[in-house]
């Protein structure tokens, strides 16, 4: 742009703001993950337990309850810290039981949405009835 004019016309500068603004969200997605393998205590699936200045904002966890069958029940807790050398504060409960963790229509993926937070986030699991088994699970952040 010079002066009051822009070069480029409207919709030229439109595309390349639009396209500049989807590579910078790119650029600060973040995904980390694996296996974590029950064993009927509460286990940490995701935490950040010493965040940076500033808040952070986890997006999603996906967890696969594939392997649950029959008699199984496996709980998912989600804990907030709510100042800077604050306990944990458990913010949501989600509970899962039988095959595939009780989902509907062939689905066996569940989402675990988290919200911004600045001093803290913890996701646990724990099997609470039936057999240990291995859960593949991914999280998705921005930072």
């Amino acid at each position: 742009m010079i002066g009051s004019q822009n070069i480029a016309g409207s919709e030229t500068t439109d595309t390349v703001n639009q396209t500049f603004d989807l590579v910078n969200s790119l650029l600060t997605l973040q995904e980390t993950g694996g296996t974590i393998t029950t064993d009927g205590n509460e286990q940490n699936l995701y935490i950040v337990d010493n965040p940076y200045a500033g808040s952070m904002k986890p997006q999603v966890c996906y967890v696969d309850l594939d392997l649950m069958v029959g008699g199984d029940t496996v709980v998912f807790n989600t804990y907030y810290r709510l100042a800077l050398a604050g306990g944990w504060e458990l913010q949501d409960v989600a509970t899962y039981i039988g095959a595939d963790g009780g989902l509907a229509g062939g689905r066996t993926i569940i989402a675990v949405d988290m919200l911004p937070c600045r001093f803290g986030i913890r996701l646990t699991i724990q099997r609470t009835a039936g057999g240990d088994h291995a859960f593949v699970y991914s999280v998705l952040e921005e930072s």
